[in-house]
């Protein structure tokens, strides 16, 4: 189908290119690669290899506003994904009015646009380079190439072998009649070469429709349509790469003499020649395609018709597929009221391969419009085209391939290409460098008035590209923020196959131990997806950040998920009581209670304070710190001055999240009643007293508790001892004097014990006393039996541990001496044997009897002596 080439501007900001946006080849010929679908007008769609395997394309864009366009450009690689900003990026930030780009590669992946822009207020020529990435290498605005005046429209360009381009257009410097072509070569830096530019032609008639090739050494073959006031002729020039021309001045006309001609197109033959294709309209309203093999120096090698047939030839497509080998596809009218495309490949000496009147690309019953060739990669072409068997308004995309031969290759109506509703036209196509190609289309599936750019990949044997393997990640980025240290976080994430061959993930590594992903190695069958388990396991205090990198053959991979996360480390309090209660503690008294504080976190725990609000309890340490799963004691104190309930927190300041810790505290103070005493001495000793006399001696009672000391009795075992005081109440830290008197009336060592008894905590208490009888005459200090022995004094007596008993035998005798108690009970044998004249000496040290009188029997044959012996403690 045909539409209105209209010429339309427009202006928009230059976009940073990004990363993959659609998906890959669409193997489905009613939906294809949408390339731009910005809304308004896209049209003049321009293609050319990025030399990998994919394509660079341009277009004219009318996004911004109606009316107004802009050149937009985008790659998509051979897995059909596009590589730059969905729907494209401006080629030129500069808001006016673009259009009629052309296209070639820069040799380095990326791509040379020159087109037409008003910016100035006239048509001027600009050029931009584009790297592989979308990143403009001129100026941002562009290279302004051929500006003034004067309108420079019609731009177009090839190569230079080095990076750079040789750009020709027409330029129209006065009347309307007036218009000449000129050439200029930029480099790859964007350097204009030639000061001035070149003027190919410069006559005073009207020259337009320039064409250009390359001439193999760095220069160029342009072609134009020169008009000589009756009709038009087509005229040609070699420009030297210096810009200097290498044929006559004015370029070579062919076949002037025999009618008009226009419409030139021109490509090299790879060997220094060139084709040039041409309308002859010599024999009427219908034009017949001619073909012209120009030599380097200006001569013409073959010159022939395309096709004997009638019917006219339009629109033909040239194209080098082969060292010294033209491909040419056209429109051809052979058949009345239809258009059909035909192909044809012919060498540099004129030879047709084929059929002399071409090959019909398709056996369909439609028209067939604007056709497109390329090689094949193998002696043969591809042809691509309109195909409107299903009406003008209905109108697909096919195509063809045939071989060297001129055999078909693919189904004989061809392979539909882009079939989705409405029109699809204008198709353009390059080599997939894979025997197969890309082709690029206006496509009016959304709107009949306003067109979008679409794409598809055919391959070698006709078919689709299937989708490679796909590895798509439902997160590319996962935070899992605060993780506590020695502890584990798990974030899932869905990795799934979206391809249409199986993912097979080799290798899991990330850049931080701290992050994993598992499973590490699966294969994902196309269309299919696992759960992937990202984990985050800190072992330290750190803000971290890893990329784990996922090793597998899709076609994107490696891929790359960005985790994030902090470990965090918190201390933490236990104490193993709730409150602490002292209960009743007597005042003046201080009762403790032991509180064990544990840290169950995994950081130290640093217990910076421990205070009570209240200064009857304290606490034996006041700060501590506790490793993580450790435990410490520590002690409180509960000292009441005053009766009555006292209460208070005791607050423990750390660094534990819950700080600060605060417990109650508690207890009563209470008055306890406490009676002791001391008596000052507890022994007393009289020494010898006259008998018939008596000595008094003094004692002091003193009252330490905090109760009035009431004394029930202070007994002797002596009447010879006798207490002379009377029996008082004493008040707490008060004494009481007691007088003690002795009044012996026998002679000899006497001695008893007082026994206090009382209210005090000790009672009873003891006083021990003693002293001796002495005759006024002679002192009696031992116990006679004349002939048998002498019992002495035991000494002392009173006594606290031992005492020590002496006798004197006087003839051998059997002696028993026993102790007894006050009950008549033997508690202690000493001696029992028979024994030898003399002094006998023993010892006696109560084992486990009680303070107290105790009496010595001594027994010597049938005589016996007695004694009294008092035992205090």
């Amino acid at each position: 189908m045909n539409s209105p080439r209209m010429c339309l501007y427009a202006t928009f900001l230059f976009l940073a290119p990004v990363m993959l946006t659609h998906a890959q080849w669409n193997s489905d010929p009613s939906s294809n690669n949408p390339i731009c679908r910005a809304g308004n007008i896209q049209k003049a769609t321009q293609i050319v290899g990025d030399g990998k395997g994919g394509a660079i394309l341009c277009w004219s864009d009318e996004r911004s506003a109606q009316n107004f366009y802009s050149v937009y450009a985008q790659r998509i690689d051979r897995d059909g994904f596009v590589r730059w900003a969905e729907n494209g990026i401006a080629v030129s930030p500069v808001s006016d009015s673009q259009a009629r780009p052309e296209i070639i590669s820069d040799g380095a992946g990326g791509a040379i646009i020159v087109w037409s822009d008003t910016r100035s207020g006239t048509e001027d020529v600009y050029a931009q380079r584009i790297d592989s990435s979308g990143n403009a290498l001129w100026k941002a605005e562009g290279v302004s190439v051929a500006f003034g005046l004067t309108e420079q429209t019609d731009p177009t360009l090839v190569s230079d072998g080095q990076h750079g381009a040789i750009i020709a257009w027409s330029a129209r410097t006065g009347s309307l009649q007036d218009d000449h072509i000129y050439a200029q070569r930029i480099d790859g830096s964007g350097n204009l070469l030639w000061s001035p530019e070149l003027a190919v032609s410069f006559s005073d008639q009207y020259e337009s429709m320039p064409s250009i090739a390359s001439d193999g050494n760095g220069g160029a073959y342009i072609a134009w349509a020169f008009y000589n006031n009756q009709a038009y002729d087509v005229y040609a020039q070699r420009v030297h790469a210096n810009g200097t021309p290498y044929w006559q001045s004015g370029g070579i006309a062919f076949s002037p003499d025999q009618g008009p001609q226009d419409s030139p197109a021109i490509v090299a033959d790879s060997t220094g020649r060139a084709f040039l294709s041409y309308y002859d309209w010599s024999s009427g309203s219908t034009p017949k395609l001619q073909i012209v093999i120009l030599n380097p120096d200006g001569t013409t090698a073959a010159s022939f018709r395309a096709t004997s047939t009638g019917g006219g030839q339009t629109n033909p497509r040239l194209s080098n597929i082969g060292t010294g080998l033209l491909g040419i596809a056209w429109e051809d009218g052979r058949v009345t009221g239809k258009k059909r495309s035909y192909a044809q490949i012919i060498d540099n000496t004129g030879k047709k391969l084929w059929a002399a009147d071409g090959v019909e690309v398709s056996s369909g019953t439609g028209s067939q419009a604007t056709p497109s060739i390329i090689s094949d990669g193998n002696g043969g072409v591809i042809v691509c085209w309109e195909d409107m068997t299903g009406g003008i308004t209905e109108s697909d995309i096919y195509a063809q391939r045939i071989s060297a031969t001129g055999a078909l290759l693919w189904s004989a109506t061809g392979v539909p290409i882009g079939t989705a509703g409405r029109m699809q036209q204008l198709p353009v196509m390059i080599s997939d460098e894979e025997n197969g190609a890309i082709l690029s289309w206006e496509d009016y599936r959304s709107s009949f008035s306003n067109p979008e750019i679409y794409a598809s990949r055919i391959l070698a044997d006709g078919s689709f590209p299937i989708e490679p393997p796909i590895l798509t990640f439902s997160a590319r980025a996962v935070a899992f923020g605060a993780v506590s240290v020695g502890y584990s976080s798990t974030e899932k994430i869905t990795l799934a196959n979206t391809g249409d061959a199986p993912v097979t993930i080799a290798s899991v590594t990330s850049s931080d131990p701290h992050f994993s992903l598992t499973p590490d190695n699966t294969t994902i069958s196309p269309n299919s997806s696992v759960e992937a388990e990202v984990r985050f396991q800190p072992t330290s205090k750190d803000m971290l950040s890893a990329f784990i990198v996922v090793e597998s053959n899709s076609v994107f991979g490696p891929d790359t998920v960005v985790v994030t996360g902090s470990g965090t480390a918190s201390a933490s309090i236990e104490i193993d009581r709730r409150s602490l209660n002292f209960g009743n503690v007597a005042i003046g008294a201080t009762a403790s209670l032991v509180m064990n504080i544990s840290n169950p976190g995994n950081d130290t725990l640093i217990i910076s304070s421990i205070t009570t609000d209240n200064g009857f309890f304290t606490v034996a340490n006041t700060a501590m710190i506790i490793a993580p799963g450790d435990a410490i004691d520590d002690t409180v104190y509960f000292s009441p001055t005053a009766p009555g309930p006292v209460s208070g927190e005791l607050t423990l300041t750390s660094n534990a999240p819950s700080s600060p810790t605060v417990l109650p505290i508690m207890g009563i103070g209470t008055v306890v009643v406490i009676v002791t005493m001391t008596i000052d001495p507890v022994e007393i000793s009289f020494g010898e007293v006259d008998i018939g006399s008596h000595r008094d001696t003094t004692l002091t009672i003193t009252n330490t508790g905090n109760d009035t000391l009431h004394i029930s009795s202070f007994a002797s075992g002596d009447p010879r001892f006798t207490l002379e005081t009377p029996i008082e109440g004493i008040a707490p830290a008060e004494s009481q004097t007691f007088t003690i008197r002795f009044t012996p009336d026998v002679a000899g060592p006497l001695s008893t014990v007082f026994v206090v008894t009382s209210n005090a905590e000790t009672s009873p208490d003891t006083i021990m006393a003693e002293g001796t009888g002495a005759e006024v005459t002679a002192v009696r200090s031992v116990r006679v039996y004349p002939g048998a022995f002498t019992l002495f004094r035991n000494y002392p007596n009173p006594f606290r541990s031992s005492t020590t008993i002496q006798y004197d035998l006087e003839t051998p005798a059997p002696v028993r001496v026993t102790v007894h108690n006050s009950l008549g009970q033997v508690v202690a044998t000493l001696v029992d044997q028979v024994q030898n004249p003399g002094v006998h000496t023993i010892e006696w040290t109560p084992a486990i009897s009680m303070p107290g009188v105790y009496f010595l029997v001594m027994r010597v044959g049938i005589l016996e002596a007695y004694d009294r012996m008092v035992f205090v403690r």
